[in-house]
C-alpha cells in the first residue's frame, strides 16, 4: 500500500526546496498532497491565522497554498483538504539551516510539530549552506534524493518502520552542502545545540527619513557543545535530532507544590 505523505514548508509554495521533494518521490510507492503557505513565511514560528479569513489556491486536486502561516496551511490541509489521513509529513527543504534555538523561530519545524501534534510522523528538513555566495537550487533536488534514500531508511531502521509511521514521532533533520557530494561520515544522531546569533540590529533611514531596523545576526556562529546538531553540521555530517516537546516543568512542581 502506499504511504501517504503531505509535504508543507515556511518558504512558500514557490520555493524550490519544495518542489525538490516534489520531484524526488517515488510514487509507485508514495501519493503525495501538498499544502503550504502562498508566500513565505520564515521565522513565523507556531503562530496560526485568527483575524481574517485564509483564502486557498488549488494549483492541483493534491496541491494547494494558504494565504497564511506554516501552521495554517497543516491545520487547514489536514482538516480540510486532504481527504486522507497521512502517515508522513515532511516539513521543508528550509533554505537555511534550523539548528540549536532556531527551533523556537522557525516555522519549518512548527508546521512539523502542528502536524505531529496531530498524531502524525513529521519531519523538519533544512538545508545548511555554508557559502551563499556559492549556492545553487540544484542543491535542494540532491538533498531531496538523499532524504528519501539515505534519511528516511536510516530512521526506519533505527525506530523501526511500523513503530515510524504508527506511533508519532517529530525529528528535525539538517542536511550540511557539502555533505551532498561526498558525505563525510554519514549521519549522526544528535540534540539541539546552541545557536550564537550576535543580537544585530541594523538601524537605517528609508527614502522619507523614517527609521527602519533589521533585525540581523551571524547565521554560522555555534556553542562548541559535542552531540549537538549544530556541532554535527559544521563537521559536514547530516544531523538528525528526536524532539519532544513539554512545557511543563515536572521538577519545579514538584520542588514547589511538594508532590
Amino acid at each position: 500500500m502506499k504511504k501517504k505523505i503531505l509535504l508543507t514548508n515556511d518558504d512558500g509554495i514557490y520555493a524550490a526546496g519544495l518542489t525538490a521533494l516534489e520531484s524526488a518521490l517515488d510514487f509507485d510507492k508514495n501519493s503525495c498532497f501538498i499544502a503550504a503557505p502562498l508566500h513565505e513565511k520564515s521565522g513565523s514560528s507556531h503562530s496560526i491565522t485568527l483575524e481574517r479569513p485564509l483564502r486557498i489556491k488549488k494549483f492541483s486536486d493534491f496541491k494547494y497554498s494558504v494565504d497564511g502561516t506554516p501552521v495554517d496551511s497543516v491545520f487547514v490541509g489536514l482538516n480540510n483538504l486532504s481527504k486522507e489521513k497521512p502517515d508522513l509529513v515532511i516539513s521543508g527543504i528550509n533554505k537555511g539551516a534550523n539548528l540549536g534555538n532556531d527551533i523556537a523561530y522557525s516555522g519549518t519545524v512548527a508546521a512539523a510539530i502542528e502536524a505531529w501534534w496531530n498524531n502524525i510522523t513529521s519531519l523538519a528538513v533544512s538545508l545548511f549552506i555554508s557559502d551563499p555566495s556559492s549556492f545553487s537550487e540544484t542543491l535542494f533536488q540532491k538533498a531531496a534524493e538523499l532524504l528519501f534514500s539515505q534519511i528516511i531508511p536510516e530512521i526506519e531502521q533505527k525506530v523501526g518502520k511500523e513503530t515510524f509511521y504508527n506511533t508519532p514521532h517529530l525529528f528535525n533533520i539538517n542536511i550540511p552542502d557539502t555533505s551532498l557530494d561526498n558525505i563525510k561520515s554519514g549521519i549522526k544522531w544528535t540534540f539541539p545545540g546552541q545557536r550564537n546569533y550576535g543580537g544585530n540590529v541594523v538601524k537605517r533611514t528609508d527614502p522619507r527619513g523614517r527609521e527602519y531596523f533589521w533585525i540581523g545576526g551571524d547565521q554560522h556562529q555555534f556553542a562548541n557543545i559535542p552531540g549537538s546538531d549544530c556541532n554535527a553540521v559544521r563537521e559536514g555530517y547530516i544531523s538528525i535530532s528526536p524532539l519532544k516537546l513539554s512545557f511543563g516543568d515536572k521538577e519545579a512542581l514538584r520542588i514547589y507544590a511538594g508532590n
